[in-house]
């Protein structure tokens, strides 16, 4: 059995640390030190490419020295993607083939494509999106994506990253997706861009530092109108705990559009989600999403990736077995 990769002794990380340190003074000599360690990170193993990414990461970089990179998603969707200190975009720094939910993009490059427009709630800083906006554009004219993402921070953050990539089949709108048409409250724990949450109690969870603001909601049965004629929909939802609410408010457009859903399982709200699902997606199939593919299940639940698959039963029946 080939042994593990060990870890660097602990000199070689401190000379490492130091020379980071000195190179992030100023602007200049840190774009020189993050632009050489990204041509090292290409040559290197996957393990010691982490261990240089975690001794960078302990380093606060000159904003002006972290310029985008481009980064493979998925099998081979190339983006360019704007890192920043301390979020978990910061990987983007070393290029290449980034490390970010290899599941789920292995599950969507075998069928992303198919979609004519692609609805996603929680869109954060764009990862996903760009890849969509990827993808559609190759596949056929006329495809659409359009994103929702309520963090004034995250919006902006999403709005460079399309600007980055000509994302010109994007429609992004900073607003939050639920029941009513208004304002409602979304509250964002403070180091913790990916957590914002419409539930306090969830944002809570992360940090006692919570900024409240309040946000525009855009009423879920106005999609339908919004969607027109696409009719190959897939909706994308990372809500943060709201999936179970959001679920309920889309019931006139599960009725009306039969859309796929790729949905972010928390294991504390899948009995809530379930509630729901029962109810407005009776006439579907769940699914987990695995390094393995489509697991079939009875109910919808965290899985070690936290994703699962709603699909219009007729669509799916053949293509995973049942667990």
């Amino acid at each position: 059995m080939k042994a593990a990769p060990s870890s660097a002794p602990e000199w070689i990380k401190s000379l490492a640390r130091l020379a980071h340190t000195v190179a992030s003074l100023s602007t200049s000599t840190a774009r020189l030190h993050l632009s050489l360690c990204r041509w090292l990170a290409g040559r290197i193993s996957p393990f010691r490419r982490q261990q240089l990414l975690n001794s960078l990461s302990q380093v606060r970089w000159p904003a002006g020295s972290l310029r985008p990179a481009a980064v493979c998603l998925g099998a081979d969707t190339w983006v360019r993607l704007q890192p920043h200190n301390g979020e978990f975009d910061f990987e983007t720094v070393l290029g290449g083939v980034l490390g970010y939910e290899p599941e789920v993009f292995a599950f969507l490059d075998a069928r992303v494509r198919d979609y004519d427009a692609i609805v996603e709630i929680g869109a954060n800083v764009g990862v996903f999106t760009v890849y969509f906006s990827s993808q559609l554009s190759r596949a056929r004219a006329g495809g659409r994506v359009y994103a929702f993402e309520p963090s004034d921070v995250a919006s902006r953050r999403l709005r460079s990253n399309l600007g980055l990539n000509h994302a010109e089949n994007v429609s992004a709108f900073q607003a939050a997706v639920g029941d009513r048409s208004g304002f409602e409250w979304f509250f964002e724990p403070n180091g913790h861009l990916t957590n914002g949450s419409l539930l306090a109690s969830f944002a809570g969870k992360f940090s006692s530092d919570i900024r409240k603001a309040p946000c525009l909601m855009v009423s879920a049965g106005q999609l339908t109108e919004l969607l027109g004629t696409h009719r190959r929909i897939l909706i994308k939802i990372d809500v943060e705990g709201y999936e179970a609410p959001l679920l309920e408010a889309l019931a006139p457009l599960i009725q009306a559009k039969s859309p796929d859903i790729l949905l972010e399982v928390l294991p504390e709200f899948d009995d809530a989600i379930n509630a729901v699902a029962g109810r407005v997606a009776a006439h579907y199939d769940y699914f987990q999403i695995t390094p393995a593919g489509l697991v079939q299940c009875a109910r919808i639940q965290a899985g070690a990736s936290r994703d699962c698959f709603l699909s219009p039963a007729r669509t799916t029946a053949t293509q995973s077995a049942r667990s």
